[in-house]
């Protein structure tokens, strides 16, 4: 198989780089809105998802975050999850032509739409033509928005919008690594030779272009195919490029697919650090993927998913292409056994990182068309797998129109911008996609039809009973195939095939009938015939107006309603407003709920709640912040962010704002500083959104002032700020300029239950040995788990902590101690030996402020000379630090700042940092010795006491476990069970046994482990029949539930049955000389013999027979006067119902029973009926709701009136002692 980098060499070969010249469009600039100090223009620029999630134009927001656009999504039954749901790649289709289609790709199940690129290119220069012309679009000039292709930006919104009116969310195909070979049509403001690689600095041949894959710097620096290779290092560049990404999010694009992906550096993948991945990922967008080809030497494959999940809200990944090749390969050979392709060979990336296909438009536009030879038939084939799949977000290939197969790649039968073929709608590919959304969550088994590997089953299912909840998509390349007999992971019912109307039966995990066609995709699922219904209330969710609107949604609902707590009620349409609140008093919530039917007549609801707040009140607005370690001070700048023009700015104070309140623990240890939005800023706001900007009263157009920062207009003088994070309650930044999380923060006192440590007991510590290890406090309950433990010493002159990692620091003893919530949990730590001479310092500092790979230490020791500027480079550390080590400091002071190498410092607000010892950690302005990183100690054995046990059934037993050595790192201990319906075994070691059998108890701690063998024995006891007779006072509607306690043990039911006239029993199979306490249960009314003292009395006896009557209990069988039978019913409806018709009898004039009847043959349906031998039974037959009564006298029904051992009923008459002619199964 040739490598994949040479793969991707022939694949890019036709990305041509064509030299003719092309007029750059001009791109519109970015309106100010306001001017603030500093030259900073406040601009329209809507903050990125990772820094302002609520913001109003993030894709979250106007999607998943959107009651309406979740109607549609449901409504069509399309996935939630972007990584998960079905792509359909529109390969050159327009946005107009993607808009005309809208309505058939949702209802063809499709999750997400995936466009060309969408900024400015050269060309097509050949018409629109596919040949030697396709590949313009992945060339492009600049960073304008619209092409020839796609269409303008103004259609590219138009585009988005009818998306997500369908709940459809749109991917567009961004080029972030390279610009057109021709220097002369790249756009006026992007030609500055410092934006792009030299042709000389990736080391390459042929003028730049001849890259060695297994070479991360060639990769990353040579220019590929010619094309000018962005200087991805270079902060404007990222600045630019971030700027094109948001604006694309602010035009509806919800994510992206970054081509060429591989081919730019990570953050820190070299000496350098590069800031260009997290400069443009925080740019609003849901899902982000990268062409991450497979198969380099030296290729970090899974860190690019990362980088694109850490920033997107709907995940990242890369693309599946190991998996691709082999689904092309088996469509070929016909081999699709389940062990080739049960693996998604993402070569340590996250199955649901991968965007699977059968095949790309690299695989099969390109000159060496490695797919485009496969037809259409092969394609449904490989995409009934990929489709079916658990994993990766699987992705459409749209061909263009009679191409490929046995056809030309490009038959040139349709144009750029127009729609391909139909293959993608196709009802195999349509319902494998429906299957998908259908099965979002479940788990998967693939496994071959009867061991035949050109045929494969994808089940997908949740073993909780329900068969409307599984699935199985069978793809049979060859031949027809019985299932008869084949195990599998479905529950008990009947599947129905949606694409051609067969069935598939399983019983006891077995399928006991289907069958599958040749060259066929079987979908089997009990999908709805009718379209998904929602409903949906939106509206401002509180109000300070005497009444508010809001907007009802319906979608595919019958007889939709609505009411309020206010008592008003109706029924409306989709889109109708109404008013609430007229009738609340202020500071009350107002509920609004829908209720309707689907198609199929099943009820739905939905409710939203409003709140009427009381104008005169006031109201709280509250910014909680963590104030970054590089700054010495923190101001919040808010602004009402409603358009106005400069001068006319609604602001809590000029730039930059107002200084924030220091108090330790804000927030439930959350923040350190605090800001009250003013009230009347609030008040003028009104409807608008009110905005905060955070910074440390600096300029805002030097990186690194403020949060969010600053992102590039066209020129390079400008800066337009980003907008400001949304407040409209309490919210709190964790600090993170760079990309810090802006999240709600309720403050909620939540009750501690507990805290534990781990490890636990004593903790011996070494000083020969760095006497450092890291102690983890758990808080119980979960909800409680992130509040901040305090962590404290009894004696810190021989051991300190800070955040868990304690430092020894002389010999002695103390108690550590971890509180919160007042309670509290304490280790003792033992430090032995002696503490070894300091001769050497190590400086730790944040590496978020300047770079893992790109900070600086400019020291000196005592009062000696300074190193030079910028001074050392320190190296990654861990736990977010970066360390360097002063080698010769002996115990003295060393006195030092940081930079970043290129101008920015940190030098304490000029007062420098000084520190003597072996450790200074430096961190929000302060000098500690506690050094973050912990020196690994491992476990070299783990033991577990006493040895192998035996165990009676409902016995436990305490285990115990020891870790060596005493002070190793991770001595946390887990336990396991082999078989845990033999034993289980919880987290502290106790083992239970639950039956008879063996099982493996295993404790493991820092990768080593220990297992002893429990043996489960049951004490064998005899059981006998007891029979529970009971008489009731009057004759019930149904026969009573029977609930009995044996030995005191659990509540135990079960339905009686009538024995004879009047009594019924029932038969428990019971321990020898078990007692047994009854109660009764008739028509939800109990029979409990009364209460003592506050608990149930029951009837409480022990033998073979327990006879129940009057409130008294025996031992003798009841007499009965009549006997009883069982009696057949069949009935035969006039015409086929829609489901099985409901009998309706009365025995003897007695209460109204019902039974649902079941189909027998030939259109008759029967049930049985027990009663007395002679009783008369009046019958009632409900067909499809309608009553066949046998009509009405004098107001009474009349029934069908018989007895006997069968009564059938048809066309009016009633035969009694007849049996219809067929067998009844």
């Amino acid at each position: 198989m040739t490598p994949l980098s040479e793969t991707e060499k022939n694949l890019g070969k036709s990305k041509h780089s064509g030299g003719r010249r092309f007029m750059a469009k001009a791109v519109a600039s970015i309106s100010a809105l306001a001017t603030l100090a500093g030259g900073m223009a406040l601009g329209a620029v809507t903050a990125p998802a990772a820094f302002a999630a609520n913001g109003p134009t993030t894709s979250y927001d106007r999607t998943l975050g959107n009651a309406q656009f979740e109607a549609a999504r449901e409504s069509n039954g399309l996935s939630k999850e972007m990584d998960y749901g079905a792509i359909l790649h529109a390969w050159m289709w327009s946005a107009n032509t993607i808009k005309a289609h809208m309505d058939e790709i949702a209802d063809a199940g499709y999750t997400s739409i995936q466009t060309v690129p969408i900024s400015t290119i050269k060309g097509p220069v050949e018409g629109m033509q596919f040949t030697e012309n396709w590949y313009y679009v992945y060339q492009p000039s600049g960073t304008g928005i619209g092409n020839k292709v796609i269409g303008t930006e103004q259609e590219i919104k138009e585009m988005t919008a009818e998306a997500h009116k369908h709940g459809i969310r749109v991917i567009a195909d961004a080029v972030i690594n390279h610009f057109t070979a021709d220097w002369n049509a790249i756009q006026g403001d992007w030609k500055n030779s410092s934006f792009f690689h030299t042709r000389q600095e990736g080391g390459c041949g042929d003028n730049g272009t001849a890259i060695n894959y297994s070479n991360r710097w060639q990769v990353t620096h040579c220019h590929l195919l010619s094309l000018w290779d962005l200087n991805t290092e270079n902060q404007e560049v990222a600045n630019r490029m971030k700027d094109y990404l948001t604006r694309a999010v602010a035009d509806g694009i919800d994510g992206f697919r970054y081509d060429a992906a591989k081919h730019i550096e990570l953050p820190n993948e070299f000496d350098r650090y590069s800031p260009y991945y997290d400069t443009i990922l925080p740019n609003g967008a849901q899902y982000q993927y990268g062409e991450v080809l497979q198969g380099d030497q030296g290729l970090n494959a899974p860190a690019y998913p990362a980088l694109f999940d850490k920033y997107s809200t709907n995940g990242g990944g890369n693309t599946a292409s190991h998996y691709g090749n082999e689904i092309r390969a088996a469509m070929q050979d016909k081999n699709i056994s389940s062990g080739r392709l049960g693996s998604l060979q993402g070569t340590g990336v996250r199955d649901n990182q991968l965007v699977t296909w059968v095949e790309s438009h690299d695989t099969y536009a390109n000159t060496n068309e490695y797919s485009s030879q496969l037809s259409a038939w092969q394609i449904r084939m490989g995409w009934g797998i990929v489709g079916s799949r658990k994993g990766g977000a699987p992705l459409f290939f749209n061909r263009p129109q009679g191409s490929g197969g046995s056809n030309p790649r490009f038959a040139e039968v349709s144009s750029l911008g127009d729609a391909g073929d139909d293959e993608w709608k196709h009802p195999e590919v349509a319902n494998v996609n429906k299957f998908r959304n259908a099965m979002e969550g479940n788990a998967e088994y693939l496994r071959n039809c009867q061991g035949n590997n050109n045929c494969l089953m994808i089940e997908r299912y949740k073993t909780d009973g329900n068969p409307n909840n599984d699935g199985m998509t069978v793809v049979n390349m060859d031949g027809d195939k019985s299932l008869v007999g084949m195990d599998t992971t479905l529950d008990n019912g009947e599947y129905v095939d949606q694409v051609y109307g067969g069935k598939l039966v399983v019983n006891n995990k077995k399928i006991t009938s289907g069958e599958v066609k040749s060259g066929k995709v079987h979908v089997f699922y009990n999908a709805s015939n009718s379209p998904r219904a929602s409903l949906a209330v939106t509206g401002a969710k509180s109000f300070k107006t005497d009444t508010t609107q809001v907007t009802l949604t319906a979608r595919n609902v019958n007889n939709a309603r609505y009411s309020t707590s206010e008592g008003d009620s109706g029924s409306f349409t989709d889109g109708q407003k109404i008013t609430i609140g007229a009738k609340s008093a202020v500071n009350t919530q107002i509920t609004v709920t829908l209720t309707g039917t689907d198609a199929d007549g099943k009820q739905i609801t939905a409710s939203e709640t409003f709140t009427k707040k009381d104008p005169n009140a006031t109201v709280s607005y509250t910014a909680y912040a963590k104030k970054p370690a590089a700054w010495n001070k923190i101001y919040a700048y808010v602004y009402v962010d409603n358009n106005a023009p400069a001068g006319s700015v609604i602001q809590n104070a000029a730039w930059p704002g107002e200084l924030m309140t220091a108090e330790s623990g804000a927030c439930d240890g959350a923040a350190d500083q605090v800001y009250e939005i003013p009230e009347e800023i609030i008040d003028k706001a009104g409807d608008d959104p009110i905005r905060v900007i955070f910074n440390n009263g600096g300029a805002g157009e030097i990186p690194g002032n403020k949060f969010p920062g600053d992102t590039a207009t066209e020129n390079p003088g400008d800066h337009v700020d980003a907008a400001g994070l949304l407040i409209d309650g309490s919210y709190v930044w964790d600090g993170n300029i760079t990309s810090g999380k802006w999240e709600e923060a309720s403050c909620v006192a939540v009750t501690v239950d507990s805290v534990k440590i781990s490890p636990s007991g004593t903790v011996n510590l070494g000083l020969a040995n760095g006497a450092t290890t890291k102690l983890t406090a758990t808080v119980a309950p979960a909800s409680a788990a992130n509040k901040p433990v305090k962590w404290t010493s009894s004696n810190e002159k021989v051991a300190v902590v800070k955040n868990g990692v304690v430092q020894g620091l002389a010999k002695g003893t103390a108690t550590i101690t971890a509180a919160v919530g007042g309670k509290s949990d304490s280790v003792t730590v033992n430090v032995t030996g002696e503490a070894p001479v300091v001769h050497d310092t190590t400086i730790y500092y944040p590496a978020s402020n300047f770079g893992a790979n790109s900070t600086y230490l400019h020291y000196r020791i005592g009062t000696g000379t300074w190193t030079t500027a910028p001074g050392v480079k320190m190296e990654a550390a861990c736990d977010g630090y970066v360390k360097y080590t002063i080698e010769g400091t002996e115990g003295g002071q060393v006195e030092f700042v940081f930079n970043n190498g290129a101008g920015n410092w940190d030098n304490n607000g000029g007062k420098n940092y000084k520190a003597s010892g072996a450790n200074a950690v430096v961190e929000n302005g302060t000098v500690g010795s506690v050094a973050p990183c912990v020196a690994v100690v491992p476990v070299s054995s783990v033991s577990i006491s006493g040895g192998d046990f035996e165990l009676k059934v409902g016995a436990s037993k305490q285990l115990s476990a020891t870790v060596s050595p005493s002070n190793a790192t991770d001595r946390a201990v887990s336990w396991k069970s082999s078989n845990a319906s033999v034993a289980t075994v919880d987290a502290s070691g106790t083992v239970k046994a639950v039956k008879a059998g063996t099982a493996t108890i295993t404790a493991t701690a820092g990768g080593e482990s220990a297992s002893v063998r429990v043996t489960v024995i049951t004490a064998l006891v005899p059981s006998v029949t007891s029979t529970v007779y009971y008489k009731p006072s009057k004759a019930p509607k149904q026969a009573p539930i029977l609930w009995y306690r044996v030995d005191g043990g659990a509540s135990r039911s079960v339905r009686m049955a009538l024995s004879c006239e009047g009594v019924y029993s029932v038969k428990l199979t019971v321990p020898q000389g078990a007692q047994l306490k009854l109660v009764f249960e008739v028509d939800g009314v109990m029979d409990s013999n009364g209460m003592a003292n506050g608990t149930t009395r029951g009837y409480v006896g022990s033998g073979a027979v327990l006879a129940v009557s009057a409130g008294k209990l025996s031992s003798t069988v009841p007499s009965c006067g009549t006997t009883s039978q069982v009696s057949m019913v069949y009935y035969k409806p006039s015409k086929a119902p829609k489901q099985a018709p409901i009998l309706w009898y009365r025995v003897d004039g007695g209460a109204s029973r019902s039974v649902r009847m079941a189909l027998s043959c030939d259109g008759w349906y029967s049930a049985s009926v027990q009663a007395p031998a002679s009783a008369k039974l009046k019958l009632v037959f409900e067909v499809n709701g309608v009553m066949d009564n046998n009509g009405v006298t004098n107001g009474v029904t009349n029934g069908y009136i018989g007895s006997g051992s069968t009564i059938a009923v048809s066309n009016g008459n009633i035969l009694s002692g007849v049996v219809p002619k067929c067998k009844v199964g």
